[in-house]
């Protein structure tokens, strides 16, 4: 049988060369475009309300046309090639005419509240963003505000621009693109990095790399005729990116806001349950609560309609979490690795065979190494930096310009034997099979009496405890060892009505998932202590803010730190 078009090495012979970008390219123009000339009725956006009694459904060619009038308004509004502006909108497709029609007439958008270091000249909001950017608007000088009208938004605001009906203005099948042209070399996006680690990094985005995005696309395995779903919050990379990768294979692309309140897994079964959603792409937190006693029962009253194949994305996957989804739904899931500065640079493709806990094999085109701190590449099986070749390859093309830094672009780079590699930040080890694992965000990783320790491997062997639901592990201070592993867990739900006000029976079950740890790994990596919380600080884009704790553990243990520094 012959390999399919998403198989590894079908890729590879594609795809060694990378693809063929126009001097001019454009995403409207060369993607939307594209698809509203070959599938013009094709379901680009599918949106449905979050409580499902309103849905809608936008076509390839509807999609071309928005774009297009949005981009006029924008110009009549006296927005030019280069200006940028601010777009902090909810699940509602007006984001999409918004960002593609700005990037039409040449305007760069601006994703994420960062309105004092934008320098942007316009905003775009709901109601409820708008009302927060007007307190801070006198101080840069934005006095244009476009208001993305929503259901019982109580109007529109003083001084505001009605976003949809400055779109209904302009006849349909009007053309607008930028009059000085587009360059692949243009900006054309700029995003902040999620701060796991610490505070967000503003993030340049030429526009090939939007292109780069096929490769997200051949991951999701989309093609015309299949549905995405990415649950990434709009306004972080991901969202961005999981449209784009959708839109570039001219599939269709699911949006459903999330109900008011806490999440819960069951508005996500029901999704599933009632649309031929072909691939779900999720982050790891989303997947371990759909693994819980309760999520499995209901899963199995509403069994999925068209689920086919599952990726996760933002952190790795526990080991135990993609097993116990296989067995519920026969999908196994497909971790992926890369960043808001990158596209998919490792990733489980078709025909890779999985191995639980590793993010896969390096994409093609991609030229992804493991480095020390002076930029020279390490053996297989050393743990050190994940890097990717930035003077060759995708990276030359496919990853972002740099960060701004003090008015400066700072690549983040370094140099040795003749290669140039982009520095990511992420800790990991290369196998002599090629597979990549991962250890930690740099400084996330914990140093315990010499050894290094990685938080993922100590939260993956935590998550094989069946109290356990979710985990978060940093170091704490401490005198003897420098930093024990301490580990803030979630318990599941039948433990956490066991335990409930007992204070004997947490410190038994502390004992009981301790021990536990030290017969799945290392006991060195054992936490030593161990805190029940009821929720893990995130970010919108659901990773862990291992930070917050590592700095709570530290306030607690100001003392210790303190004795510490003395020391030295």
């Amino acid at each position: 049988m012959a390999a399919s078009e998403f198989h590894y090495d079908t890729l590879h012979r594609k795809l060694k060369d990378g693809i063929p970008c126009p001097d001019d390219f454009s995403f409207p123009s060369h993607v939307l475009s594209k698809w509203a000339r070959i599938q013009p009725s094709q379901p680009a956006l599918h949106w449905v309300a979050h409580d499902f009694a309103s849905e809608r459904i936008v076509s390839y060619q509807e999609l071309d046309d928005l774009t297009h009038r949005a981009a006029k308004a924008f110009c009549d509004a006296g927005l030019k090639k280069g200006d940028r502006v601010l777009i902090q909108l909810p699940r509602i497709v007006e984001w999409w005419p918004a960002l593609y029609g700005l990037m039409r007439m040449g305007a760069i958008p601006y994703l994420k509240f960062r309105a004092e270091a934008s320098k942007a000249k316009a905003f775009i909001g709901d109601v409820e963003s708008c009302a927060r950017f007007e307190e801070v608007a006198a101080e840069t000088g934005i006095s244009l505000i476009f208001q993305a009208r929503t259901p019982g938004d109580g109007g529109l605001g003083r001084g505001r621009v009605d976003f949809q009906a400055a779109i209904e203005k302009i006849p349909s099948g009007t053309k607008c693109e930028a009059p000085e042209g587009h360059k692949k070399t243009d900006l054309a996006l700029i995003f902040f990095t999620s701060g796991t680690t610490g505070a967000p990094k503003m993030v340049l985005l030429e526009a090939e790399h939007l292109l780069g995005h096929t490769i997200t696309g051949y991951w999701y395995q989309a093609k015309p005729g299949t549905m995405v779903w990415c649950m990434a919050d709009l306004g972080w990379a991901k969202a961005s990116y999981g449209s784009m990768g959708t839109f570039n294979m001219g599939a269709t692309y699911f949006v459903q806001p999330p109900p008011p309140g806490a999440f819960t897994p069951n508005q996500l079964i029901d999704s599933l349950n009632r649309y031929p959603i072909a691939t779900l792409c999720a982050p790891p937190t989303i997947y371990r609560s759909l693994v819980t006693t309760s999520a499995r029962a209901y899963l199995k009253s509403h069994p999925p309609k068209a689920l086919r194949h599952c990726v996760g994305a933002g952190e790795p996957l526990n080991a135990s979490v993609i097993k116990e989804w296989q067995e519920m739904t026969n999908v196994q899931i497909k971790d992926g690795w890369g960043q808001s500065e990158t596209v998919i640079a490792v990733g489980n493709f078709e025909g890779i065979a999985v191995r639980e806990g590793s993010m896969g094999k390096v994409a093609p085109f991609f030229e992804v190494s493991i480095i020390d701190h002076e930029g020279r590449e390490l053996a297989d099986g050393e743990e050190g930096e994940l890097a990717i070749r930035a003077d060759a390859g995708a990276g030359a093309v496919w990853i972002f310009k740099g960060y701004v830094k003090n008015g400066k672009i700072d690549r983040r780079t370094k140099t040795h034997s003749g290669k140039t590699w982009y520095c990511t930040g992420d800790r990991g080890v290369r196998d002599p099979d090629g597979y990549f694992w991962f250890v930690g965000r740099d400084d996330d990783v914990i140093t315990s009496s010499g050894y290094r320790i990685g938080p993922f491997e100590v939260e993956s062997a935590l998550k094989t405890h069946p109290a356990v639901a979710e985990s978060a592990a940093v170091g704490s201070p401490d005198l003897g060892r420098g930093e024990i592993v301490k580990a803030f867990v979630i318990l599941s739900e039948e433990f956490r009505d066991k335990t409930r006000g007992d204070k004997d029976a947490e410190q038994k079950l502390i004992a009981d998932i301790q021990t536990h740890f030290k017969k799945v790994t290392a006991p060195y990596k054992a936490p030593r202590a161990i805190e029940f919380v009821e929720e893990l600080p995130k970010t919108v884009s659901g990773k862990i803010r291992r930070v917050e704790l590592r700095e709570l553990e530290q306030k607690r243990k100001a003392d210790v730190l303190k004795q510490q520094r003395a020391k030295l």
